[in-house]
């Protein structure tokens, strides 16, 4: 797909792996990308398994392999910078969060953004024994309030539902793992997000096992928070979060 490419803003030692979200690409990352590397922050994307082609590309792909995309991506960017956060959108939040739990000696921090914890466990079954005869569901929308940015979103417009249950089974060990995360960790959430509720950043937040954390609620824009109204906002607060730590 054209704009799903990976991407690398080489500019200083501090790094910031970006994690984009389920259905999605590095698209949605990228202007935070620039906005760091422009304020001496090296950023990079990298395209989780089963995006940034089409959808049927993502069938049979499963959140382990989604979590060892990360982990690799992860080496990569300790190779190139001194200090490195882990930053996700939605289930890219998710998966910084369980990789957090599991390297925090590893990394600076973790931003979370429009993350979910809560999906019906009997959804996972459910989805399982739709598959077979109706593998893929349409997306009735993009979660974006600006109509520009929602017009130029680079993501699928359906999903397999075996990868749609793979996340939702994915989710329990997330929750599991939320009171090991002990690195600084940024939690932000849109108000009017219509995918994830916001009751999931509360519960990320109160979880959380880190001493050093803070929730961040945007009024403005809906789930895909890194390009609709509040993106300043968002941006300004993540290079806060990572810039109070490194000078």
């Amino acid at each position: 797909m054209r704009g799903a490419e990976p991407f690398i803003y080489e500019a200083g030692e501090v790094g910031c792996l970006l994690v984009h979200g389920f259905t999605s690409t590095p698209f949605e990352m990228r202007g935070l990308g620039r906005y760091l590397a422009d304020r001496g922050i090296t950023a990079s994307a990298g395209l989780l398994p089963g995006h940034g082609t089409s959808p049927a590309d993502l069938q049979g792909i499963t959140w382990r392999e989604w979590h060892g995309s990360v982990d690799a991506q992860l080496e990569d960017m300790l190779t190139r910078c001194r200090r490195v956060y882990l930053v996700g959108l939605s289930l890219g939040g998710a998966l910084s969060l369980y990789v957090a739990a599991r390297r925090g000696d590893e990394i600076a921090g973790v931003v979370a953004m429009s993350s979910p914890i809560f999906l019906p466990r009997p959804l996972g079954f459910v989805l399982n024994r739709m598959q077979p005869r109706m593998p893929y569901l349409n997306k009735r929308f993009h979660d974006i309030q600006d109509p520009v940015a929602r017009a130029s979103h680079v993501t699928y417009t359906s999903a397999p539902v075996d990868a749609i249950a793979s996340l939702v089974e994915f989710l329990r060990p997330v929750r599991a793992s939320l009171p090991m995360v002990k690195v600084p960790a940024l939690v932000i959430r849109a108000r009017r997000d219509h995918v994830v509720p916001p009751a999931s950043s509360r519960y990320i937040y109160r979880r959380l096992g880190s001493p050093d954390k803070r929730l961040v609620t945007l009024d403005k824009g809906f789930h895909i928070v890194t390009v609709d109204r509040a993106r300043g906002q968002v941006y300004a607060a993540i290079y806060e979060f990572i810039a109070r730590r490194e000078t």
